[in-house]
């Protein structure tokens, strides 16, 4: 009867599991993922928040987030949108400020960016609550910092929107500070503030009144013998520029319904089409982008064109969870061909701990299309959040297969585009790694062109390209021969009688410094578990402790962020993208203009002229470039001007010029400062100009803090040692000159060290047992510095070690440590941290013990069958 029982409770859980197999097998999804495919079997109704989709905002610690984007499909190959069938509400949540002595204040995400909605009875140095969403209004967060830094007299923080604040002068008690703020060079606030108060700056916003709208915490005043310093550790600015938020107000494709002090409601206006390869601007920087395929694949995201940091995060958990490209932005993926390859598993939490081998990182090669289509296909591996070249398969650059990872090898891709581009005779190509390719001259025919590669100002090949081809660079990386490192396209070459140029369709280039990657290496606190043709697979080395508002290294640029919540274990995976510099405007205009002169505006990237570029001068249009990538212009107003320059798909760049009359243009004076990034202990080059000419200045005196350096030479330069890191004022006033000032920020040593590869080895040790400690320290400065690296063991600093450095040089620093009670213990060297696990002692029995228990043993049986024989 018991096996009856058994087989039909068995039959019972089989029955179970099924019906439960069943209902995951048909779940539809109605959030979670950033990417909607119609072949992952998600809801029609689909529902993007803070926790699945980066671009919302989102605060960890308190787990709250503003915004939700709701898109409502008719049928998983609906591509026409109807109006109202898009829905963005956003609501007001409470937030603290960076610096926390200021309490909190009322902030919210709108159209994917940090907006200022009011103050709250708890916000610090606000004199009482103020909404300005009740007003209709909202205002962008500009700064929220408690970063500390010095600055002293004479020196200004720059702030955003034209306002500075300047450090006039230091009382002789050396309790108080004389500040001066000032927008466009103009004066609006001067006042004496104490040490450990707030400076706060009010204004009307609107139809808001004395919003507080600038705020400065000086920690402390320091009056010397031979410096004087303030130090700042908290500043907070909102813009003065507010959005109005009215029901019927239009942004881009959507529209106000209602809005209340608690909350905005939006809906598309009209249809919206979700054509194939397009991109539509729903509002502000919120985008969706969609796949250029026949399936409907499509995402929001983020315009990251501006010059910047960006947080891309996977989805917010409090438990075990799986991260792909679908979940977390930060992994490589390919929306049109829907094409990821990289996924991060945690298979176990326990007690805020992931165990030994319980982190799982998984990547595979795939083929994919060059972004210029007619070269074919290259295969790419997603590796540790970035875009990866793994070979190429038979195409227009190679007759045979290539393949990087078959030996064990990844290179970057630094390169995929097919934006068009001239080029004139005599100009420059800039690529990556140092390389660039020089357009040297055209035949005479118009049909063919001399160019000229180089590396690091070298030149490698010259080659004869004819228009409509590609030239092809190849070279050895590593354990692989003749591999195409750099190809550019060559649309059409133009020969003219005033102009001669080439059109360029198309640039692709790898790096030639490639990662090795072996059974057993060792990526941050990843270690390569195993490794195929197909395949790479990295488990977490050692224990992983997410700790309360810790932020734990993975590998590479991968990280966890955790919330500083002691009940609850919230985290997500993020990386933090720089846009980068190569994809950047650059602006070329003299620093100096003259009021009612003409001046030439060009615009260029990569060292080539860019058209059609959007160009404002002091927030006004004046006109897009020609094919020259040239604006000419005549200023009309003196001042303090921003120059900025935008285009779709570059970086826009804006850049600070000073319009002077043309009386006063003569006398003008330009200080220039080598090297662009100044440490404690550096020494600079300080260069003396006429701003008209850019004649050299000799003997003219210099300025550094209020005090005297020195004067210019026959080449209008000075150096000087810097000390005492934080802000300085360079100033010069050459007789019959007008003045000029420069601000320099000089940044602590230690800011130029970069620590990296944390390892502890054993993790598992007896008590009193030795443990091997070793990090790399980096000198990513300049300049050849010492610096002191401590090792600290449970937030306690146990150890340092002095190291000194040239410019680029890493050096593995070996630290050894022992613990004597049982327990976990957290290793960190700056912002690195290991955890190694002391274990309970082995307990050992005598040996003698064990003949004793032995013989004792042997007595009892024998008593026993005595006993036996005598009943």
């Amino acid at each position: 009867m018991i096996k009856n029982n058994l087989i039909r409770l068995a039959a019972v859980l089989a029955l179970i599991g099924f019906l439960c197999g069943t209902a995951v097998a048909s779940s539809v999804y109605d959030t979670g993922n950033r990417i909607w495919d119609a072949g992952e079997n998600l809801s029609l109704t689909y529902t993007w928040t803070p926790e699945s989709f980066s671009g919302f905002y989102y605060d960890l610690d308190s787990g709250e987030g503003s915004e939700n984007l709701t898109i409502k499909l008719d049928s998983d190959s609906d591509r026409s949108i109807g109006a109202g069938d898009i829905e963005y509400v956003t609501r007001p949540i409470s937030t603290s400020f960076e610096y926390n002595d200021w309490g909190s204040y009322h902030v919210i995400g709108f159209m994917a960016e940090r907006y200022f909605a009011g103050y709250t009875a708890d916000s610090n140095f606000a004199d009482s609550e103020i909404s300005m969403m009740a007003d209709g209004q909202l205002a962008k967060v500009l700064i929220d910092t408690n970063d500390r830094k010095s600055y002293f007299p004479g020196s200004s923080i720059t702030l955003n929107e034209g306002y500075v604040l300047t450090i006039v002068e230091i009382d002789l008690a050396g309790n108080n500070v004389l500040l001066s703020l000032k927008k466009d060079g103009v004066q609006v606030d001067q006042a004496i503030v104490a040490a450990g108060s707030t400076y706060v700056y009010e204004t009307d916003i609107g139809s808001t009144d004395d919003v507080p709208m600038i705020a400065v915490n000086i920690q402390q005043v320091f009056r010397g013998t031979k410096t004087d310093a303030v130090f700042v550790d908290g500043i907070f600015q909102i813009s003065e520029d507010y959005v109005s938020i009215e029901t019927g107000d239009r942004f881009g494709r959507m529209e106000i319904k209602s809005v209340t002090e608690d909350e905005i409601l939006m809906e598309n206006r009209a249809t919206v089409s979700f054509s194939r390869g397009s991109t539509i601007n729903l509002m502000g920087q919120l985008n969706i982008g969609v796949a250029d395929d026949t399936i409907l694949r499509f995402a929001p995201f983020v315009d990251m064109s501006q010059p910047g940091t960006y947080e891309l995060r996977g989805t917010v958990t409090d438990q075990p969870s799986v991260w792909t490209p679908f979940n977390f932005e930060g992994f490589y993926y390919n929306l049109d061909e829907g094409i990821g390859t990289e996924s991060l598993e945690v298979e176990h939490i326990s007690t805020r701990t992931i165990p030994d081998e319980r982190l799982v990182y998984t990547s595979s090669a795939e083929e994919v299309s060059f972004e210029r289509s007619a070269w074919g296909k290259f295969e790419v591996i997603g590796f540790m959040a970035e875009k990866y070249f793994a070979g190429y398969p038979a195409n227009v650059l190679t007759d045979t297969r290539v393949s990087l990872l078959d030996n064990g090898q990844l290179s970057k891709v630094l390169i995929d585009d097919d934006t068009r581009r001239s080029v004139f005779i005599g100009s420059t190509v800039v690529l990556e790694d140092g390389y660039s390719l020089r357009i040297s001259q055209i035949d005479l025919a118009g049909n063919n062109v001399l160019i000229s590669l180089r590396k690091d100002g070298t030149q490698i090949e010259q080659a004869i390209v004819s228009a409509g081809s590609t030239y092809v660079y190849e070279t050895d990386i590593g354990g692989t021969d003749d591999v195409p490192v750099i190809a550019v396209r060559f649309d059409q070459v133009f020969r003219g009688t005033e102009l001669d140029a080439v059109f360029i369709g198309g640039v692709f280039q790898i790096s030639e410094d490639y990662v090795t990657v072996d059974v057993g290496d060792r990526f941050g606190k990843m270690r390569v578990s195993s490794i195929s043709p197909d395949e790479i697979v990295l488990k977490n080395d050692g224990s992983m402790r997410l700790a309360p508002g810790s932020t734990v290294s993975i590998m590479g640029d991968v990280k966890f962020r955790v919330a500083d919540d002691s009940n609850d274990v919230r985290y997500y995976p993020f990386v933090e993208v720089v846009t980068l510099p190569g994809d950047t405007l650059e602006i070329d205009i003299p620093e100096i203009l003259a009021e009612g002169s003409s001046v030439d505006i060009v615009v260029k990237s990569r060292g080539t002229a860019v058209e059609d570029v959007s160009i404002s001068f002091a927030g006004e249009v004046i006109g897009k470039t020609n094919e020259e990538g040239l604006l000419r212009y005549t200023p009309r107003e003196t001042g303090t001007i921003e120059v900025k320059a935008e285009k779709a798909g570059f970086v826009s760049t804006s850049k600070p010029v000073q319009v002077v009359s043309a009386d006063d243009m003569q006398f003008a004076v330009a200080i220039d400062v080598e090297p662009d990034v100044v440490y404690d202990g550096d020494t600079i080059t300080i260069t003396v100009t006429t701003a008209i000419d850019g004649e050299p200045m000799e003997d003219v005196e210099v300025f550094y803090s209020e005090v005297s350096i020195g004067n210019t030479d026959g080449d209008g330069q000075l150096s000087f040692t810097v000390e005492d890191p934080g802000v300085h004022r360079i100033s010069v006033e050459p007789e019959g000159y007008l003045e000029a000032q420069y601000n320099l920020e000089v940044l602590e040593k230690d800011m130029m060290f970069e620590l990296s590869n944390l390892v502890v080895s054993p993790r598992e040790v007896q008590p009193d047992e030795t443990v091997t400690i070793n990090v790399d320290v980096e000198n990513i400065g300049t300049t050849t510095h010492e610096t002191e690296i401590e090792l600290l063991v449970n937030d306690v600093v146990v150890d340092t070690k002095t190291v000194t450095l040239n410019p680029g040089e890493v050096r593995t620093l070996e630290f050894t440590h022992s613990e004597a009670d049982p327990g976990e213990y957290t290793v960190q060297v700056g912002e690195e941290n290991v955890i190694f696990t002391v274990e309970e002692p082995e307990r050992r029995i005598p040996f003698v013990g064990i003949i004793g228990s032995i013989a004792a043993l042997l007595v009892a049986v024998k008593l026993l069958r005595w006993n036996n024989q005598e009943k």
